[in-house]
């Protein structure tokens, strides 16, 4: 049996604050990659123009959330500016439509938040994305950076989207070999 789009395949407990806390985050993270993108124009033409003489790169080196976000492949300066200008536009457009349908779930559900197998991904992408944003705190820019040992609050909000990360992925994953969805 396949799963359709529609089904529940993981619950987001957002009680006791816990949506409104995702918002908030997430408020921090999309106005960071609204930074990252070039303005809006209702003229295709010149947004496309807009797009390509836009440079992220001195906005990607001086926040290290960012650059924790959207690490370059390689750490040449100038191998790491080429690829910030030809990716990071795209991705955080990527990231931004995650998070809105993440924000918007946890809008109309602010308790429990059922999030339905069409909505997993986004879900996984923006969790991921919270946690690298938040991640950076704690362990600088760094792309290899192991996470120090914190007793902080952040140390344990990087700790919690691990933990629903993991719970979702292993959720859907169970959801899926059984073929159905979660009741709710």
């Amino acid at each position: 049996m396949t799963l359709r789009d529609d089904e529940v395949v993981w619950i987001f407990d957002g009680n006791d604050g816990r949506a409104e806390g995702l918002l908030s985050m997430l408020a921090v993270m999309v106005n960071q990659l609204d930074g990252l993108l070039p303005e809006a124009s209702d003229d295709p033409f010149e947004q496309i123009a807009a797009e390509f003489a836009d440079d992220p790169t001195s906005r990607m080196r001086s926040n290290p959330r960012l650059r924790r976000m959207f690490p370059p492949a390689l750490a040449d300066d100038e191998t790491a500016g080429t690829f910030w200008r030809d990716s990071v536009g795209a991705q955080a457009r990527a990231r931004l439509g995650a998070a809105a349908t993440v924000s918007q779930a946890c809008t109309h559900s602010p308790g429990w938040v059922p999030v339905r197998l069409a909505e997993a991904d986004d879900w996984v992408k923006t969790l991921s994305a919270l946690r690298l944003f938040w991640h950076a705190e704690l362990a600088g820019p760094e792309r290899l950076a192991e996470a120090p040992q914190d007793d902080s609050g952040l140390g344990h909000l990087v700790d919690w989207l691990g933990y629903l990360i993991e719970d979702l992925l292993a959720t859907r994953a169970a959801c899926i070999a059984e073929g159905t969805g979660l009741d709710f």
